[in-house]
């Protein structure tokens, strides 16, 4: 036997990658394991809270989830309603120059679409139909273009019962007040659209009036901002019915001081199951959310 011939070290690195594997999927399992434990649980919270599509099924996302679809289009609209479950949809309305009633986010046309300009000052007809752009890795997956507000009403008609439809105004000239609420209004009544079912939002007062001079029953919410106490306090003194307001930007306390002082109060936001959970924690009236297959599971049992 040669005494100077190194021993064999494989069986000896062997069990060391063999301990240290172990130990990995050790610690893997036992993250996992916390981490579904400090999952909010299923079918806790008050089911009288309306799961309500925020745009539909949310805004363009890259993960948490993967949502290429986007805001205010039908198959987002659709997705909400047919596919996850949602009560209704929060939708931004838009009036054409010619008072066509138009679903779109944001002012411009440029920021979301391959259109350019703001849509009141544009024809319908130069708008409808013009497709919708987030980048590559948003656009191969979709082909949605704008759409009209009656496109998705008679969407709703084929619908068992019609659902409840919060309409984020978008007119931000005071001169077409008057002109902005009577389309809208015309159209939901064309469709014989439940007033009870309605919801009229704006971060000023004088145009929710001014729909309420056109439907004394309709329900009108302050868009509130990161002071939540201000617009509570600047709805009740313009005789509104409540406030919209980020999920991030009030607390439980605050929410409960404005519904004992009888506003109703609508949170909005929320992709991930604790997001979502802390908002159904302090018990609004509803929830525009971004994930609405996941809050209705955390209604449902």
């Amino acid at each position: 036997m040669n005494l100077t011939e190194p021993k064999n070290k494989t069986p000896f690195l062997e069990r060391k990658s063999t301990t240290l594997l172990i130990l990995v999927l050790s610690i893997i399992t036992l993250a996992l394991s916390v981490y579904n434990i400090l999952q909010p649980e299923s079918g806790i919270y008050s089911r009288n809270i309306l799961v309500i599509g925020h745009a539909g099924s949310g805004f363009f996302s890259p993960l948490n989830p993967y949502n290429p679809l986007p805001a205010n289009s039908m198959a987002s609209i659709v997705k909400a309603m047919e596919e996850d479950g949602a009560d209704g949809v929060e939708v931004d309305v838009h009036v054409s120059l010619d008072g066509v009633p138009i679903l779109y986010h944001d002012n411009t046309l440029e920021t979301m679409s391959e259109g350019v300009g703001i849509i009141a000052d544009l024809p319908a007809a130069e708008v409808v139909g013009t497709r919708y752009k987030g980048g590559v890795l948003y656009d191969l997956f979709h082909s949605e273009k704008i759409i009209t507000m009656e496109a998705m009403l008679q969407r709703f008609q084929t619908y068992p019962e019609l659902p409840y439809l919060h309409i984020d105004i978008r007119n931000h000239d005071p001169n077409r007040n008057t002109f902005y609420a009577e389309s809208i209004l015309a159209l939901l009544r064309r469709y014989n659209y439940p007033v009870e079912k309605l919801a009229f939002i704006f971060n000023q007062p004088a145009i929710l009036h001014t729909v309420q001079e056109l439907e004394p029953e309709a329900v009108l919410m302050l868009d509130a901002g990161e002071d939540f106490d201000l617009s509570a306090q600047e709805a009740l003194d313009n005789k509104l019915h409540g406030v919209t307001a980020n999920g991030k930007h009030v607390s439980r306390e605050q929410l409960l001081r404005a519904k004992a002082r009888g506003l109703q109060v609508v949170l909005f936001g929320g992709k991930s199951k604790g997001s979502i959970a802390n908002m159904l924690e302090m018990e609004p009236d509803a929830i525009q959310v971004n994930n609405v297959k996941r809050m209705r599971s955390l209604l449902d049992d």
